[in-house]
Parts: C-alpha cells; structure tokens; sequence
C-alpha cells in the first residue's frame, strides 16, 4: 500500500507542478499583455505630448511675431506724433532739451573729491 499511496503522492506532485507550469505561463502572457498596452499607452501620450509642445511653440512664435508688429506699429505713431508736436511747437522741446544737456553735464561733470 505505501508503493501505491507513494506513486499517487508523485502523481499528485506531477500534477501541481503541471498546474502550477501553466499558470506561471498565464501569468506571463497575462503581465506581458499589461506591459504592452501601457507602453503603448505611454508611447501615444508621449506622441500627443510631443505635438501639443511643438503646437504651443509654433503658437508662442507667432504671438511673438504678432507683439513684435504691434510694438512697431505703436512706436512708429508715437514718433510720427512727436515729430507732428515737434514741427507744430518746437519750443518747449528745445527749452527741454537744453534743460536736460545743463543738467546732464553738471552731474557729469562735477569734482568727486
């Protein structure tokens, strides 16, 4: 009876180890699947990243581009307007100008003992 009880012991043996083999290969299967769907995951969202970055870059570009051509515009009429003033009243702008040379060379040109 021991030869008997000790082959059905080995055949139960067998059998956990079969089992046990095949659920190691699921689990295999089953974390390689995971795996693979979140790299894929990882690798759209990285695409979409990607191109979410270059659209703000083109965006922050041309709102450059855009402030640039507003400030020139904006100089350019507040030069025209000065020079308008300028011919108009010449004047308080020459009084001025003088005003600020006098000053300018007294604080540069001071003794600084």
């Amino acid at each position: 009876m021991e030869h008997t009880s000790g082959q059905k012991i080995a055949e139960a043996l067998e059998l956990l180890e079969e089992a046990a083999k095949q659920k190691k290969d699921e689990l295999k299967s089953a974390m390689s699947d995971k795996y693979t769907h979140l790299k894929n995951a990882i690798v759209e969202t990285e695409h979409h990243l990607a191109k979410s970055l270059a659209d703000a870059k083109t965006h922050a570009v041309e709102a450059a581009a855009h402030a640039k051509d507003v400030a020139v515009e904006k100089a350019c009429e507040v030069a025209r307007d000065v020079d308008k003033s300028v011919h108009t009243n010449p004047w308080p702008y020459i009084g001025g100008t003088a005003a600020i040379g006098l000053l300018l060379g007294y604080i540069l040109g001071r003794n600084r003992k």
